[in-house]
């Protein structure tokens, strides 16, 4: 069997160890209709990434609509 044909197709740090690590830290994400929310992120799942923001509010935001997600500057 040709090298290449074994290769992995996935390699490096998994997207769960990366949400695991955010979790309870306050992360802005930004989203595909151009709005951006800050927020502690209290839950992901399959689908979806839950933050809460400062107010209270508890947001679900799909990963379908998500651009981007990082850890926020204080």
């Amino acid at each position: 069997m040709d090298e290449k044909a074994k290769v992995s197709q996935v390699w490096g740090k998994r997207s769960a160890d990366f949400y695991a690590e955010l979790e309870n830290q306050t992360v802005q994400i930004a989203v595909s209709n151009g709005k951006s929310f800050k927020g502690t992120l209290i839950g992901v799942d399959v689908y979806d990434v839950l933050i809460r923001q400062e107010t209270g509010l508890e947001l679900l935001l799909p990963k379908g609509n998500i651009i981007y997600i990082h850890r926020a500057s204080s």
